[in-house]
């Protein structure tokens, strides 16, 4: 199997720009941290806070654009939000198989 194609450096340099690192006098040495992972996101970048005093906890899934989109469809239908319908079928679920 042959891998695919990786995205060029040019591609990729608006996701990953960085603010410039401050000046640097010349007595100082450069000491830069190294960041990897999810922790290393710009800082410039929102990131999601939970409500005070709300008790739910994120979690993350990936679906198929097709039924994304039907679920968005029904959504719009029934006056509801997508995070309402999947919290529904989450609770259905977790009473139908609990014992």
């Amino acid at each position: 199997m042959s891998k695919p194609a990786r995205p060029t450096l040019d591609s990729l340099a608006g996701r990953f720009a960085r603010k410039d690192p401050p000046a640097l006098s010349s007595a100082a040495p450069l000491e830069l941290p190294i960041e990897t992972g999810p922790a290393a996101a710009p800082e410039t970048s929102p990131r999601p806070t939970r409500a005070k005093g709300d008790p739910r906890v994120q979690i993350l899934t990936r679906i198929d654009p097709g039924t994304r989109k039907r679920l968005k469809v029904i959504a719009a239908e029934q006056e509801r939000t997508i995070q309402e319908i999947c919290e529904e079928a989450i609770r259905d679920f977790v009473t139908r198989h609990s014992k």
